[in-house]
C-alpha cells in the first residue's frame, strides 16, 4: 500500500508541475485533467457529502469515480479536437470549481442562519457554481492567454498541494506554494511573450510584401 501511495504521490506531482508550467500550451491535457477533478468534486459533494476526489477513492465509490474518469476523458477529446472550444470549457471548469468553495458557506448561511431547507440550500449552490462558471467563460473571452495562465498556475499548486497532503494552515506551505506560483506565471509568461513577439516576426515581412505589391498596382 505504502508503494501504491508513492507512486499516486510521484504520478500526481509530474501532472501538477506539468499544468503549472506548461497546462496553457497543452490546453487539452488541461482540460482533461481539469475535467476529472472538477466532476469528481461534484459528485463528492452532491452525493457522498465529501469535499474531494480523494473522498471517493477512500470511500471506494468505483461507480462515481468511473463517471469522473469519463468527464475527464471526453474533456481530453474536446479539448484535443476543438482548441476555441476547449478554451471556454477550461474557463467554465475553473470558474464552477472556485465557486465550490463557497458552497459549504452559503450552505452554512441558508440552512443554519435563515433556517431555509437543505433543498433550497441545494438549488441556491447550483446557481453559485453556474454563475461561477459563467463568469470564469466571460474571463477567458476578454483576457484569454492572461487568464489561461492564471487558471493553469492555480490548478497546478493546487494539485501539488494535495498530492503532498500540505497543511493549509502552514507558513511553509504558503510560502512554497506562492514560490512555485509565481514561477508557473512567470515561466508560462515568458513563453508567451515569445510567441507574441515570433507571430509579429513572421507577420511584418508578410505586410511590407502586400504594402509593396498594393504599391505597385497603384503605379502602373
Amino acid at each position: 500500500m505504502f508503494f501504491v501511495n508513492l507512486f499516486v504521490m510521484i504520478i500526481s506531482l509530474v501532472i501538477g508541475g506539468f499544468i503549472l508550467f506548461v497546462g496553457r500550451r497543452a490546453l487539452w491535457i488541461t482540460l482533461g485533467i481539469m475535467s476529472f477533478i472538477v466532476s469528481g468534486r461534484l459528485l463528492a459533494i452532491f452525493i457522498i457529502e465529501e469535499s474531494k476526489v480523494t473522498d471517493l477513492i477512500e470511500m471506494q465509490s468505483w461507480g462515481l469515480i468511473g463517471i469522473a474518469v469519463l468527464v475527464g476523458v471526453l474533456g481530453f477529446a474536446v479539448g484535443r479536437a476543438n482548441p476555441d472550444l476547449s478554451v471556454l470549457l477550461v474557463g467554465l471548469i475553473a470558474g464552477a470549481d472556485i465557486a465550490l468553495w463557497f458552497y459549504d458557506i452559503s450552505t452554512y448561511v441558508i440552512t443554519t442562519i435563515g433556517q431555509q431547507s437543505e433543498r433550497t440550500a441545494f438549488w441556491v449552490g447550483l446557481l453559485i457554481i453556474g454563475i461561477g462558471g459563467l463568469l470564469g467563460v466571460w474571463l477567458v473571452k476578454q483576457v484569454k492567454d492572461e487568464a489561461l495562465i492564471l487558471i493553469t498556475m492555480l490548478v497546478g499548486v493546487q494539485f501539488i498541494q494535495n498530492s503532498l497532503s500540505l497543511n493549509g494552515d502552514s507558513s511553509w506551505m504558503a510560502i512554497i506554494m506562492i514560490t512555485l506560483g509565481l514561477a508557473g506565471v512567470l515561466i508560462q509568461y515568458a513563453v508567451y511573450l515569445r510567441e507574441v513577439k515570433a507571430t509579429q516576426q513572421t507577420i511584418e515581412p508578410q505586410a511590407a510584401s502586400i504594402a509593396y505589391f498594393q504599391d505597385l498596382e497603384l503605379g502602373r
